[in-house]
C-alpha cells in the first residue's frame, strides 16, 4: 500500500512538473508574442509619427538634418522625452502604451549599444590626417629630423633685445646700447635714440628675439619707416621684408604675409639704419588671424632666440564634419592634388637645404652618404617606426644608387614617403596594434601630431603597453606647448569662436567698441580659458562660475571698472553679482548678438546645443529678425516672444527662448544693463528639460549654476572633447566607455585635464575590431 502511494505521489509530482514546465513555456511564448506585438506596434507608431523627420533609418531627412537618432539614452529616458515633446507639432499624440512601444523600437533600432556599434558612423574608420594634423605633422617631422624639439615654448616674454650701434653698419666695435624694447614703435625725429649715440647723421639698430603666435593662419607684418630696414621671420635665408634703401622722404609702409602654425615661437630679427636721412623712425605692426592691425604687443615678443620651423604653405581641403567634428575620411581629386603638392613642397625644401639638414657641405666627399642617412631618419619619423632593411632600400637606398643626381635622389625619396599611405593614414596599424601604433595614437590624441623621440624610444623598448606607462607619457606630453594649443583649439570649437567673426557694432550706440577692443576681449577670454584649464583643479565648473575676468585699461574703461593697471592684463573680480564665467564673458556675449541689440535666439541656440548637448531641428521656415517690424518701445525679449509665437516655432523655441532670456542683462557688447527701452530687464525664465522637468532661472548665474551641475551637460562636454581630440566616435571604443568617462569626470571633481588623459588612455589602448579598421589595408 505504501509502495502504491509512493508511486502515485511520484506520478503526481511528475505531472505537476510537466504542467509547470508547460506553463512556463506557454508564458514564454506569450511574452515573446507580446514582445513581438510591441515591436510591430512600435515600428508602426514610428512610421506614422516619427519617420517624416527622422527618416526610416533614423538618419534624418532632407530639411531636417539635425534630426538623426543616435546617442546613449535609455528606454525610460526616451519614453519621457516622447511623452513630453514628441511629435513636435502635437506632443499629446504619442503617450501611454504607444509612447512605450515606440521608445522600445527606437532604443533597439538606434540607441542600444549593439545598434550603435553596427553603424559605420560608430566605428573607427580608416582615416587620413586632418587638415590641421597634416600641417603640424609635416612641421614636427622636419624639426625632429634636424635634432630640434618638435615645438618650442617661449617662456620669457616682454619685448625684443635692442642693440644700438654708433654707426650705420651693424659693427660690434661701435655697439653702444643693449636693452629690452617692449614694442617697436619709435619716432626718433631728427635726433638719435640715445645720448650715447653721438652721430646724428648715422646709426643702426638690430632688434632680435622671438615672436609667439597663438593661432594657425596667415599673419600680415607691417613695417613703417623712412629709413633702410629688413625684417627676417622664421629663418634668415631671405628677408620677409627688404627695404634696405632709405627713402629720404616720409615714412613708407611695407607689408608681407606669412603662414604660421600656432602654439609656438618663431625667430625674428629686424635691422634698420639711418644715413644722412633728416628723420628716423620705426614701427613694427601685424595683423594676426581674428585680430586687427596693431603694433605687435610685448606679450608675444621675447628676447630669447629660437630655431626655424618648417611651415607648409600647402593646405588640404576642408575636413568632413557631418557628425559635428573633423574627420579625415573624405578623399577627392582635390585632396590627392593637395597631398601631392605638399609632398613636392617638402621634397623641394629638403633638397634645397640638405647641407643644413644633414650637416654637410657641398664639397664633402661623404655628402651623398650623409644625405642618404638623413633621408633614412626622415622616413623613419614620417612612417613613425624603425625601417627594416627592405624598407630602407625601398624608400631610400634605390634612389641613391648609380649616377643619379643627388638632388633628384632626395626629391624622389621624399616624394614617395610623404605621398605614402603609411604616412598619410595614421590609422593603418598592425593587427594587433604594437607599441609604435600606440605611440601614434597618443601623439594624435594630445598633440595632433606624430610621436616625439621620447615616445619613439619607449615604443622601441616595449614600454607603451600598460595604463601606468601611458599615464606617465601623457602627463609629460601635457607640458608641451602643442597640448596647450590643442586644448585651446577645442575650447574655441566648444564655444563656437571660429564659426564666424564678431561683426561690427553700431557706432552711434557703441562708439568705443573698435577692432582693438575686440582683440583685447578675445585675448581676455583666452586667458580665462587657460587660467581654468591649467590651474591645479582644472575644474570644468569654474568655466561657468568664475567671477574674475582678465582686463586691461582699455577694457576697464568700456566696462566700467575703476582700477589702475600695472600690467597689460590683470585678473579682476568683475561684477560678481552678475557674471558667470565664460558664459557671460563680453566677447562671447558680443559674438552672440546683433550689431545693436542682444540676441536671445543666438544665445539660446548656443546654450542648447553646445553647453547642454540637446539637438534642435532646423526652423520650419526662414524668419529674419527685423527690428523695424516691431512697435516702438518693445524690449528685445518682447520682440522675440512675438516673432516665435507660432506653434511651428515653439516646438524648438520653448527650449531656446528661456535660455536666451536668462542672458538678457547683457547688451550687444556684453555690457551689463538693468533697463532696455525704458523698461526693467526681465531675465527670469522657466526652462523645460528634455525629461519634462521645469527649472526656474532668474538671470545668468542661475543658468550657469544649472549647467555646471547638469549631468547631461557633463556628458555633452565629454562627448565633444572626445570627438574633437580623437576624431572618432566615442561609441566605437566599447560599450560603457562613455558612461565610464562621465563617472570618472565627476569623481575627479570635473577635472578637464584628468578627463583628457583618460580619453587619451582609452584611445591609445583600445583594440579596434578588424572590420572597423579595414585591417587588410595595413598589410599592403
Amino acid at each position: 500500500m505504501l509502495r502504491f502511494m509512493r508511486q502515485e505521489n511520484s506520478k503526481i509530482r511528475d505531472t505537476l512538473w510537466v504542467v509547470t514546465c508547460l506553463g512556463f513555456v506557454l508564458a514564454s511564448l506569450g511574452d515573446a508574442r507580446a514582445e513581438e506585438d510591441l515591436k510591430v506596434r512600435g515600428l508602426q507608431v514610428y512610421k506614422n509619427l516619427c519617420a517624416d523627420c527622422h527618416g526610416d533609418d533614423g538618419k534624418g531627412v532632407a530639411g531636417a538634418s539635425e534630426s538623426p537618432l543616435h546617442g546613449t539614452r535609455s528606454i525610460e529616458d526616451l519614453t519621457r522625452v516622447i511623452v513630453q515633446t514628441m511629435p513636435e507639432d502635437d506632443p499629446d499624440a504619442c503617450v501611454g502604451e504607444e509612447a512605450e512601444a515606440v521608445s522600445r523600437y527606437i532604443y533597439n533600432a538606434f540607441y542600444s549599444p549593439a545598434s550603435r556599434l553596427g553603424t559605420s558612423a560608430n566605428r573607427v574608420q580608416l582615416s587620413h590626417f586632418t587638415k590641421q594634423q597634416y600641417a603640424i605633422a609635416l612641421s614636427d617631422i622636419l624639426s625632429m629630423s634636424r635634432g630640434n624639439a618638435p615645438a618650442n615654448k617661449i617662456w620669457k616674454k616682454g619685448g625684443l633685445k635692442g642693440i644700438y650701434y654708433n654707426d650705420r653698419r651693424h659693427n660690434n666695435k661701435e655697439k653702444k646700447i643693449e636693452r629690452i624694447d617692449p614694442v617697436i614703435d619709435f619716432d626718433f625725429q631728427e635726433g638719435t635714440p640715445s645720448e650715447e649715440l653721438e652721430k646724428k647723421e648715422e646709426f643702426a639698430i638690430r632688434w632680435q628675439g622671438s615672436i609667439w603666435v597663438e593661432e594657425d593662419g596667415d599673419y600680415e607684418f607691417i613695417m613703417v619707416t623712412e629709413n633702410g630696414a629688413r625684417l627676417w621671420l622664421n629663418g634668415e635665408q631671405s628677408p620677409l621684408i627688404d627695404e634696405w634703401t632709405a627713402s629720404h622722404g616720409p615714412p613708407r609702409e611695407n607689408r608681407a604675409t606669412i603662414r604660421l602654425i600656432g602654439g609656438r615661437g618663431y625667430p625674428l630679427r629686424l635691422d634698420m639704419f639711418k644715413f644722412k636721412d633728416k628723420r628716423s623712425s620705426m614701427v613694427l605692426k601685424w595683423k594676426p588671424p581674428h585680430g586687427p592691425e596693431e603694433v605687435i604687443p610685448a606679450s608675444v615678443l621675447s628676447d630669447q632666440g629660437t630655431y626655424e620651423i618648417f611651415v607648409p604653405t600647402t593646405t588640404l581641403p576642408a575636413d568632413d564634419r557631418v557628425f559635428g567634428y573633423e574627420r579625415g575620411i573624405s578623399v577627392s581629386k582635390d585632396w590627392h592634388a593637395a597631398t601631392t603638392a605638399g609632398a613636392l613642397e617638402v621634397a623641394a625644401y629638403v633638397a634645397n637645404n640638405i647641407d643644413r639638414l644633414a650637416k654637410t657641405r657641398e664639397q664633402d666627399e661623404d655628402r651623398a652618404d650623409k644625405a642618404r642617412k638623413y633621408c633614412e631618419k626622415l622616413v623613419e619619423l614620417a612612417l613613425r617606426r624603425p625601417l627594416s632593411d627592405d624598407e630602407k632600400q625601398f624608400y631610400v637606398g634605390r634612389f641613391f644608387e648609380g649616377e643619379e643626381h643627388l638632388d633628384a635622389a632626395i626629391k624622389r625619396c621624399v616624394l614617395l614617403t610623404f605621398k605614402s599611405p603609411r604616412f598619410l593614414y595614421p590609422t593603418i596599424e598592425n593587427n594587433p596594434p604594437d607599441d609604435f601604433d600606440r605611440a601614434t595614437r597618443l601623439a594624435l590624441a594630445l598633440w595632433n601630431s606624430v610621436p616625439d623621440r621620447a615616445l619613439f624610444e619607449a615604443a622601441e623598448k616595449g614600454q607603451l603597453n600598460t595604463l601606468e606607462q601611458i599615464a606617465t607619457h601623457s602627463k609629460r606630453m601635457l607640458e608641451d606647448p602643442r597640448a596647450h594649443k590643442k586644448m585651446r583649439d577645442f575650447l574655441h570649437v566648444w564655444l563656437q569662436l571660429n564659426e564666424k567673426e564678431v561683426g561690427a557694432k553700431n557706432e552711434e550706440l557703441f562708439p568705443e567698441f573698435d577692432p582693438l577692443v575686440l582683440a583685447d576681449l578675445r585675448r581676455s577670454l583666452n586667458m580665462q580659458l587657460d587660467e581654468v584649464v591649467w590651474s591645479d583643479s582644472s575644474d570644468f565648473r569654474q568655466l561657468l562660475l568664475a567671477e574674475e575676468v582678465f582686463l586691461n585699461a582699455r577694457l576697464a574703461k568700456i566696462y566700467g571698472v575703476e582700477r589702475e593697471f600695472e600690467a597689460e592684463f590683470e585678473k579682476v573680480r568683475f561684477e560678481p553679482e552678475h557674471r558667470a564665467g565664460v558664459l557671460t564673458h563680453p566677447y562671447l556675449m558680443a559674438s552672440l548678438a546683433f550689431h545693436d541689440l542682444s540676441s536671445p535666439i543666438h544665445r539660446g541656440v548656443f546654450v542648447t546645443r553646445r553647453l547642454l548637448g540637446r539637438n534642435l531641428n532646423p526652423p520650419p521656415q526662414a524668419t529674419e529678425f527685423k527690428d523695424g517690424d516691431f512697435q516702438h518701445g518693445m524690449t528685445t525679449r518682447e520682440k522675440v516672444a512675438v516673432m516665435t509665437e507660432p506653434a511651428a516655432c515653439m516646438s524648438c523655441h520653448n527650449v531656446i527662448n528661456p535660455l536666451g532670456f536668462s542672458l538678457e542683462h547683457f547688451d550687444a557688447i556684453g555690457r551689463y544693463r538693468d533697463h532696455e527701452a525704458d523698461k526693467p530687464i526681465d531675465a527670469s525664465a522657466i526652462y523645460v528639460s528634455e525629461f519634462g522637468e521645469e527649472i526656474k532661472f532668474n538671470g545668468a548665474k542661475d543658468l550657469a549654476r544649472f549647467i555646471s551641475e547638469n549631468k547631461t551637460a557633463h556628458g555633452s562636454f565629454v562627448d565633444q572633447l572626445f570627438h574633437e581630440t580623437i576624431k572618432h566616435p566615442i561609441d566605437a571604443f566599447g560599450e560603457g566607455t562613455r558612461e565610464n568617462l562621465i563617472e570618472k569626470f565627476e569623481k575627479s571633481g570635473y577635472n578637464i585635464r584628468e578627463l583628457w588623459l583618460e580619453i587619451a588612455k582609452v584611445s591609445t589602448l583600445h583594440r579596434h575590431s578588424p572590420e572597423s579598421e579595414g585591417s587588410d589595408v595595413a598589410q599592403n
